[in-house]
Parts: C-alpha cells; sequence; structure tokens
C-alpha cells in the first residue's frame, strides 16, 4: 500500500492550503525470458561401407586367451575371462623391453581402454598388466584388438630399426671389415699410443695420492 506524504507549502500561497503528494513503489521489472528445453534423443548412424581389417599374429590359447607375436621384444595377451591384458618379454630380447611396455600401456589409457590405477607388474618377471572394464554396447575385443593394430604398426618398424642398429653396432667392433683391421704385429711399437695417458692423474686425485 503505497503511502501518503503531507507537505506544508509555505505561505506565498496560503489561500491553496497544503498540497498532497502520494508516491507509489516503482513497478516490479519485467521478468527473465524463460526457455524451456526440452531433451531429445539423438542417434548418430554411421555407415562404413568396407569393414576395417586387421592383421595380427594371434593364436588362441586353450582358456580362451588370445596372444599377439607381432612385437619383437614381448607378446601381448588378452584375456576376456579376466578382463585383463599382460604383456611378457620374450626370452630373446636383447633391448630393455621396458620403455615400449609402458609406451604400449601409455596409449591404451589415452584411448580409455584400460583402467589407469590397475597398471602393474605381472607376478612374472618383466611382465606388465592392467584391466579393461566391460562394455555391453560394443565388442571389447575388436576394440582391444584393433588398438593394439593401431599401436604395433607405428612402434614395430621403430624398435625393428633399433634392434638392427644395436647389431649392426655389435658385428662392426667384433668382426670388422678388411679397412678397418689390423694384423697383430703391424703395428710399430711406441712409448705412447692412443690418446689417453696412463700417467696422466684425475684432478680430483692429485691432492689425494
Amino acid at each position: 500500500m503505497a503511502d501518503k506524504i503531507r507537505v506544508v507549502v509555505s505561505s506565498v500561497e496560503p489561500e491553496k492550503g497544503a498540497i498532497k503528494l502520494r508516491i507509489s513503489e516503482p513497478p516490479p521489472p519485467p521478468p527473465g525470458v524463460k526457455i524451456k528445453v526440452e531433451p531429445k534423443d539423438v542417434s548418430i548412424k554411421l555407415q562404413i561401407k568396407e569393414p576395417i581389417k586387421v592383421y595380427l599374429k594371434v593364436r588362441s590359447t586353450l582358456d580362451g586367451n588370445y596372444i599377439i607375436y607381432d612385437h619383437p621384444l614381448y607378446d601381448i595377451v588378452v584375456m576376456p575371462s579376466k578382463n585383463k591384458i599382460m604383456t611378457f618379454v620374450r626370452a630373446d630380447a636383447k633391448v630393455d623391453p621396458y620403455p615400449s611396455q609402458n609406451k604400449l600401456f601409455n596409449f591404451f589409457r589415452y584411448k580409455g581402454i584400460i583402467a589407469p590405477e590397475t597398471v602393474q607388474g605381472g607376478n612374472i618377471y618383466g611382465s606388465l598388466e592392467a584391466i579393461y572394464p566391460v562394455n555391453d554396447k560394443i565388442d571389447t575385443l575388436e576394440v582391444i584388438l584393433l588398438a593394439i593394430y593401431d599401436f604395433l604398426k607405428d612402434e614395430v618398424p621403430d624398435i625393428t630399426s633399433a634392434i638392427e642398429f644395436e647389431n649392426a653396432i655389435e658385428d662392426y667392433y667384433a668382426n670388422p671389415d678388411e679397412e678397418d683391421t689390423t694384423e697383430l704385429g703391424k703395428v710399430p711399437q711406441a712409448t705412447k699410443k692412443g690418446t689417453i695417458d696412463p700417467h696422466h692423474k684425475p684432478y680430483g686425485l692429485i691432492y689425494r695420492i
């Protein structure tokens, strides 16, 4: 309810008497614009003309596991009964396989295939393992095999090149060519040979010896 304020005018115009003023409250602001959004189920359909084909060296075991032999340093085992992926180091691996194993599980984590907190060492020396969740809407095994294929198609050529380089260096030192060898007795005797002086002591040992 509006309040009434009585204002008394000075004696300039006394015949008109007092002036009555009525102050009303300001009109309320217009209500905000409300938008009602009705959720709708939007389905996305993908039409694949040709199925995706991957080529892996896979063997199925008697207990239903799948072993992939494509990597030169370790084997990858997918265990559907335990929802687990494991890697086992090969006996003939001459290069440390752990960096590549760690790279594989980081690739799985990036793709959202495994639970990151489950990555750990296995009960066999050099093995790594992780648990993957099961999705009822898609074929989990197909997703894992596709991810392994995507990883190996870039990783295997790099690892193979590194192994070939390591073998070439070892063969270069063990079986050098004729131009890089010197027969025994062909090198003349000298008091000092090579670039390392055996009589020179390291700086830190001068004051202790």
